[in-house]
This record gives C-alpha cells, structure tokens and sequence, in this order.
C-alpha cells in the first residue's frame, strides 16, 4: 500500500515524464502541432504534484528533500529558453533526479 506522500510522488513522476517525453518530440521535430499549452499545463501539474510529495512527506516524518530539490530545479526551468541545448540539459537532468528519487521513495527498507 503506498502512501500519501508516495501516491503524490508517483503523481508527479507521470505528470514529468509526460512533459518531458512531449518536450523531446518538440526538441527532435518530430510533432509540428501546438502544444504550448498542454506543455505548461503538465509542468504545472508536476510542479504542484512534487510540492505535494514533499509537504506530505514532511508531516509523514519521511525524507522531504528529494521532492523539495526537485521542485527547487523545476522552478528553474522558466529561466531557460526551450528548444535550446541548457532547456534541454536542466530537463534531462531532472529526469535522472526523478528516477533517483523514485528509486528511493518506492523501495522498502
């Protein structure tokens, strides 16, 4: 059975993985609709999904700062443009954050 905090996480994990498997059909050209909004609406979504996971995990009494780093480097992609190389590069290195944070938040002890 999986926790509020986990059930959060998990949320935000399909929210990111969503946006980021649709920002890399964008970068690779290989969709030519628009779909700025749908973009934005998923990083949204994962946005307000990870600080769920890291408020739940931190009235849980469980580890609270992955998600909170993670959010930390969402809130930073704003400031990069898309479809260059540093947009691309801080996305890619949240998706290892992601995995590593999921590796962690759904293995039991």
């Amino acid at each position: 059975m999986l926790t509020p905090a986990q059930l959060a996480f998990a949320a935000a994990l399909l929210f990111f993985t969503l946006n980021y498997l649709l920002g890399l059909t964008l970068q690779l050209r290989l969709v030519r609709v628009h779909v700025r909004p749908l973009h934005h609406t998923l990083y949204f979504l994962a946005c307000a999904a990870t600080l769920m996971a890291a408020a739940l995990a931190a009235l849980t009494r469980t580890p609270w700062w992955p998600p909170a780093l993670l959010l930390a480097g969402m809130l930073l992609v704003p400031r990069t443009r898309p479809g260059r190389a540093d947009h691309a590069a801080l996305a890619t290195l949240l998706a290892v954050g992601y995995a590593l944070a999921a590796r962690d938040a759904f293995t039991t002890p």
